[in-house]
């Protein structure tokens, strides 16, 4: 049965809504003329948008000032803009996260992570003349500490989603693939050091949130090891087709192997497939959307992979038994803008909804479940600002509550009062249920520069409801693109 949500977490969740809707006001009444100038215009754009693909349209070039642009470079534009001729484009990035623990949880305190990101990306038809073949590669620079496991005690999800990977390293090979597209970028054939979720149950709006339930995948179905999150890699490959301009299907084979073992080991380099258990398989249907005179964008995912690796089950793990089960994920994810703020091709209200699900004789998940909504541009005197409102429910299956009964039944733990060590999972108590939720706002600083005040609630910390107390987190997050 779902826990009751306390008046505490209500509370906050009442808050955070009359600050919505605060904003939104705001925003409608403030600057009046600049309102009716700026909608003036983008009405004419909207109306006279020619939709052919030859012609480029005001609606994905609006005029705006580039320095005020986060998802621009900040000092490398014009050294690509160079190398472009010759097929190479360089790109470089800082991204960090502070989390801290104002209340509940284990303890108060707050940990600081960063990521550091290098990409090279070469383009062969302009280089050799290979045509529609090109690599790319990223290097990775990752520190910091997990406040989840410091302060929150949450053995499920992280407060800083660069801390997922469990990765702290100078240096970390991160992918190097190849693609070669063909009969017009209808198919591409993708191969090399990747991981499955750089292809599949992909959303553009992700890691726009700071909590990794949703940061780059639902959280159910990267957790563990056949479904390959950043920044793990390993082998695959994948081909897509696009039946039409909006819709594509792909299918995909990408090596399965335990974390710690495999996935490239600690800087990257270990390529060999000696760690290998199976193969992970995916598939996916893509619907891209696009509404109405007003040009509604947004996407469908539905999708489902199969490890056929073998996994001891949660009842083998508390009893010995042997017993073993293959692993199936599906997941289906949705973005939709509903309503368009401005001329910007993605400026607008978008609802954000996502499932996945995991076996549950094996994950440490079952369902998670995502709603939430993302605004941008609603703000005409800041057009690059965002809000994102996001509130996630997941369950963990019954055997692993079981089998974590069982450990406590039969003296195979230690601990008390609710809290134990050595349970299967690495959790505080027995595991059923979990809510979260988060609250950020993205300010543009300047080109190629934005950063987020965030605001975080764990109800039930860890899914489990007799260890530590519902934890508030205030965060702050800073993405330079350089």
């Amino acid at each position: 049965m779902i826990n009751k949500i306390t008046s505490y977490p209500r509370s906050i969740l009442y808050l955070s809504t009359c600050f919505i809707m605060t904003l939104h006001c705001a925003s409608a009444f403030a600057k009046p003329v600049l309102h009716q100038k700026k909608n003036k215009h983008f009405d004419h754009i909207i109306d006279h948008r020619d939709n052919s693909d030859e012609e480029v349209s005001d609606l994905n070039n609006p005029q705006g000032n580039p320095d005020s642009d986060p998802t621009q470079q900040l000092l490398l534009g014009g050294v690509n803009k160079y190398l472009d001729q010759y097929g190479i484009q360089l790109g470089l990035s800082w991204l960090s996260e502070t989390a801290g623990i104002i209340n509940g949880g284990k303890r108060k305190g707050a940990d600081y992570a960063h990521q550091v990101a290098f990409s090279v990306d070469m383009d062969w038809e302009k280089i050799i003349g290979w045509k529609g073949f090109s690599t790319h590669m990223m290097i990775l620079n990752l520190a910091g500490r997990n406040a989840s496991t410091d302060y929150i005690g949450d053995t499920q999800i992280q407060a800083q989603e660069i801390q997922g990977g469990g990765y702290g390293r100078f240096f970390h090979m991160n992918y190097v693939y190849g693609l070669q597209k063909l009969w017009d970028d209808r198919v591409e054939i993708r191969f090399g050091r990747d991981s499955v979720g750089n292809n599949f149950a992909l959303s553009p709006f992700a890691c726009q949130f700071m909590l990794i339930a949703t940061c780059g995948q639902p959280r159910s179905i990267q957790s563990q090891q056949g479904f390959t999150p950043w920044p793990g890699t390993n082998w695959g490959a994948k081909i897509l087709y696009r039946p039409t301009k909006n819709t594509y299907v792909q299918v995909g084979a990408y090596e399965s192997s335990p974390w710690g073992k495999g996935k490239g080991g600690p800087a990257g380099f270990n390529w060999g497939v000696g760690a290998a258990t199976g193969a992970f398989v995916p598939v996916e249907f893509g619907y891209d959307s696009n509404f109405g005179k007003k040009h509604l964008n947004g996407y469908l995912r539905i999708g489902a992979g199969l490890d056929t690796s073998r996994f001891d089950t949660w009842s083998a793990k508390a009893t010995g038994s042997g017993k073993k089960d293959n692993r199936a994920q599906y997941w289906i994810m949705m973005g939709q803008m509903i309503h368009r703020n401005d001329a910007v091709k993605d400026h607008g209200l978008y609802v954000i909804a996502n499932w996945g699900h995991d076996s549950p004789t094996t994950a440490n998940f079952k369902d998670l479940y995502n709603i939430g909504i993302l605004d941008r541009g609603f703000w005409h005197a800041r057009p690059y600002d965002q809000f994102g409102l996001m509130m996630t429910y997941y369950t963990v299956p019954r055997g692993l509550s079981r089998a974590q009964q069982y450990q406590i039944n039969n003296g195979m733990v230690s601990g008390g009062n609710g809290i134990y060590s050595g349970l299967l999972n690495g959790a505080p108590g027995i595991q059923s249920n979990s809510m979260l939720f988060e609250a950020n706002y993205g300010i543009s600083v300047y080109r190629g520069i934005m950063v987020m005040p965030v605001f975080e609630f764990f109800h039930n910390v860890a899914a489990t409801r007799n260890t530590y107390k519902d934890a508030a987190v205030l965060g702050f997050r800073t993405n330079v693109v350089f």
